[in-house]
């Protein structure tokens, strides 16, 4: 009886940690992911051709990027012919954070949508400006949960980058 006890003690233990690896992973991916693209894009807009209804504002985020070629080299756009990335809680499951996609024809930018992220708790986008298309920089705040054995787990970061060509 008392060696199931100290088993099961264990057990919840381990299972405790690997929740708080797991979210802390979750959360680390989600900033380096937005912060490493927000770095690449040559700026932050309201909309998009291909975006239907997204918008930037709090809790979404459209970068505009330079399309690539097939060496992943940037190719001058030539006008409007760029490649955009939306950030976004998934609609269907808003556990989880996306990254969709859209590139120009030409661009060798692969299009579609990336689970970034689970288990997201909050999203917030932070403008320099109050309006997201003018900003030059940008405060991103993730929080992870998790439950686990009744159990809640929050983490939550936030990383301030600054575009580069602004």
């Amino acid at each position: 009886m008392m060696a199931a006890g100290v088993y099961f003690a264990h057990f919840r233990l381990f299972s405790n940690q690997n929740t708080a690896i797991d979210i802390n992973t979750q959360q680390k991916l989600a900033l380096t992911d937005i912060t490493n693209q927000l770095r690449q894009s040559e700026s932050i807009v309201s909309t998009c051709p291909s975006c239907g209804a997204d918008t930037s504002g709090a809790t979404s985020l459209i970068l505009r990027l330079w399309p690539i070629d097939a060496a992943q080299e940037p190719i001058d756009p030539a006008g409007s012919n760029y490649d955009y990335i939306v950030y976004k809680r998934n609609p269907s499951d808003t556990t989880e954070l996306i990254r969709i996609t859209y590139p120009y024809a030409t661009s060798t930018r692969k299009s579609g949508n990336h689970v970034v992220a689970v288990s997201i708790g909050d999203l917030q986008f932070t403008y320099d400006n109050g309006t997201p298309s003018l900003a030059s920089q940008v405060t991103v705040t993730v929080t992870i949960t998790a439950t686990n054995n009744g159990k809640t787990q929050t983490v939550s970061d936030s990383a301030k980058v600054d575009l580069r060509n602004k």
